[in-house]
């Protein structure tokens, strides 16, 4: 298991204080320290969660945030006409980030260190006399401070709309130091020590425990009728296309608007022959092609999401993902390499963090590259006879093939349950691969020319 701990608190409420102490007992070859500040020009072209995403930590080790996601929102948010709805947001999503690292086994421990206006008062001015604090107290902390009453009421909004049982807030009154110091150490004990002596029942009650799916929506895997295409056509097209899909991708970096692809399909759907002409003409500095495989060591000790989060592009960029996050509900499910109730479960968790994605400002589009058994065939047997591409095709592929209804069966699951207004898929009749190309490529030409209206 791993463990979270967020420290927050007014300023100068002592959060350096308690996590000096709390990690002086520490073996700090087993925890990470995240002081978090403003964040970098790389974390602004990113959405809120990404840098604490990408800083969740692997099973058996501990990460502590010197304050976190929550004093980000609260800079970042309370700002705008609309920030009462950007608030509200926040707490959406920060919710089901951490519901989603408790799910898949992350301890969350939460504290805000609280001290009156009065006190942080006297504790400011104290810094600011000190030669050996003063560089510490800015006219920023003094603002904040003479706001107190202003931020008071938000705090507590958050603090309430986001105490669960899976990742709870403990208040601790921070007037006293030692007091302080004292309820963090033996809440974490406690919370640690429950953990520990509850692991085996905890495992044997998650696997019952009923999974609540997104509705599902009438997605069909063959709904138009293929277009046939002179070679003369197709080459017109597709040149068209191309040039269009440039000048696409220079608007999305003039604007600073980061674009998601998603390429899913049966082996032998064309996904590389699509997402070759796709990029033909693009600018090879602002996009990136990721081919998901099996999960490494390190990406196996992270919630499942964790390695496609480190993947997504900053503002202005293009990620293109040959296969994705959506192995969970495909071959892991089929193959069984994840348990059922995680499978289950990660339809929710995909479509939440695909809402946030587009919510944040991002453009997603996914692709389903269907074709028929029989179709399969003839271009598995057409790769094992052409050396130049044998190798394309191994035993995995034939396997699968074998496996074809129970893949079949996931795929429609996949599709109903995950195609939502926020991140819909678009279903690629793929038999005839000149078809496919072109109507890979205008979608992505009318789904992008919408984000500039």
């Amino acid at each position: 298991m791993s463990t979270i701990i967020v420290i927050e608190g007014w300023n100068a409420s002592g959060i350096t204080m308690a996590i000096n102490e709390l990690i002086q007992f520490l073996d700090p070859r087993g925890f990470s320290l995240f002081s978090i500040g403003s964040p970098t020009d790389e974390e602004r072209a990113r959405p809120l969660l990404w840098r604490y995403w990408i800083q969740t930590p692997a099973k058996g080790r501990i990460a502590i945030f010197a304050r976190s996601w929550y004093s980000r929102s609260l800079a970042e948010q309370v700002s705008g006409i609309e920030w009462k709805k950007a608030i509200k947001r926040s707490i959406s999503t920060i919710n089901n980030f951490e519901r989603q690292l408790s799910d898949d086994g992350t301890i969350i421990l939460k504290f805000f260190l609280h001290i009156s206006k009065e006190e942080q008062r006297k504790r400011l001015t104290a810094r600011e006399d000190d030669p050996l604090t003063s560089w510490m107290i800015t006219k920023g902390e003094w603002d904040f401070h003479n706001q107190y009453d202003s931020y008071l009421p938000i705090i507590e909004q958050f603090s309430e709309e986001t105490d669960h049982p899976y990742a709870p807030w403990t208040v601790v009154e921070a007037t006293d130091k030692n007091h302080a110091t004292l309820r963090v150490y033996s809440t974490v004990i406690k919370a640690l020590e429950k953990r520990i002596s509850s692991l085996d029942s905890r495992e044997k009650n998650h696997k019952k425990n009923d999974i609540i799916k997104p509705k599902k929506n009438d997605v069909k895997r063959r709904s138009e009728a293929q277009a046939s295409y002179t070679k003369t056509e197709y080459e017109k097209k597709l040149l068209e296309y191309q040039g269009r899909i440039r000048n696409i991708h220079y608007l999305l970096y003039k604007r600073k608007v980061p674009l998601v692809i998603v390429f899913e399909g049966w082996d032998a759907a064309g996904k590389g022959g699509n997402i070759m002409r796709l990029v033909r003409h693009m600018n090879p500095r602002g996009y990136d092609v990721i081919p998901i495989g099996r999960p490494d060591i390190t990406e196996s000790h992270h919630h499942y999401l964790w390695r496609f989060y480190t993947r997504f592009p900053k503002a202005g960029d293009v990620t293109i993902f040959d296969r994705s996050w959506y192995g969970r509900v495909l071959v892991e499910r089929v193959e069984g390499l994840c348990e059922e109730y995680e499978w289950k479960r990660a339809y929710n968790e995909i479509n939440e963090m695909e809402e946030a994605y587009v919510g944040s400002g991002g453009g997603l589009i996914k692709f389903w590259l269907e074709i028929s058994k029989d179709e399969q065939l003839r271009r598995f047997e057409h790769r094992q006879a052409d050396p130049l591409k044998q190798w394309k095709i191994n035993d995995e592929d034939w396997r699968n093939r074998e496996k074809w209804d129970q893949y079949e069966a996931a795929v429609d699951e996949m599709l109903a349950r995950t195609s939502t207004p926020a991140a819909p898929w678009t279903v690629v009749e793929s038999d005839d691969k000149w078809f496919a190309r072109l109507k890979t490529l205008k979608t992505v030409i009318d789904y992008s020319e919408g984000l500039f209206k």
